[in-house]
């Protein structure tokens, strides 16, 4: 047995000699490649190291992402259970009018709109003439003058302090 083991290593040596030859030269010729090589991949993950300084970062939006897609999750179910239990389905509302005379009585109003802002008159809507002011108005037209208007017409005079400090 002990000749078998022999045979293999003296034929063994030679081919890992010569394998190991051949490889050193082969490194040997490809270092300037090898090393080229090394610094483009360098390069190109030059990128990846930069990205790399703010992994902190990443996590924590990464986290709060997480987190806000939960809850807005949470609200959109605990709100729609809501909704059911109570009944308050949102009901959207036509703004068509349902009749032939519902329609007639639109298409007057829209008329009546158009000849009133035709001939300039302005339509008073809402509060926002009040009786002092219609009465300021009167005034001015009976005394041939225009009211004033801005801030100058609202200005409140203050009174002088009898304190003496």
């Amino acid at each position: 047995m002990d000749h078998i083991g022999s045979i293999f290593y003296c034929i063994y040596l030679p081919l890992t000699t010569i394998f190991t030859l051949l490889y050193s030269c082969f490194l040997v010729a490809l270092a300037p490649l090898l090393h080229l090589a090394s610094y483009a991949l360098s390069a190109a993950l030059l990128p990846v190291k930069f990205l790399a300084k703010f992994e902190t970062l990443y996590i924590y939006l990464g986290v709060a992402a997480v987190i806000g897609l939960l809850t807005g999750a949470i609200l959109y179910v605990s709100s729609s259970i809501l909704m059911s239990i109570f009944n308050l389905a949102s009901t959207t509302v036509k703004q068509t009018p349902d009749s032939a005379k519902a329609v007639r009585g639109y298409i007057n109003m829209e008329s009546a709109w158009q000849s009133l802002s035709s001939r300039g008159e302005g339509v008073r809507l809402g509060r926002e003439f009040s009786l002092e002011r219609q009465f300021t108005e009167r005034q001015a037209k009976n005394d041939g003058r225009l009211p004033e208007q801005g801030l100058s017409s609202q200005t409140i005079l203050e009174e002088d302090d009898s304190d003496d400090f």
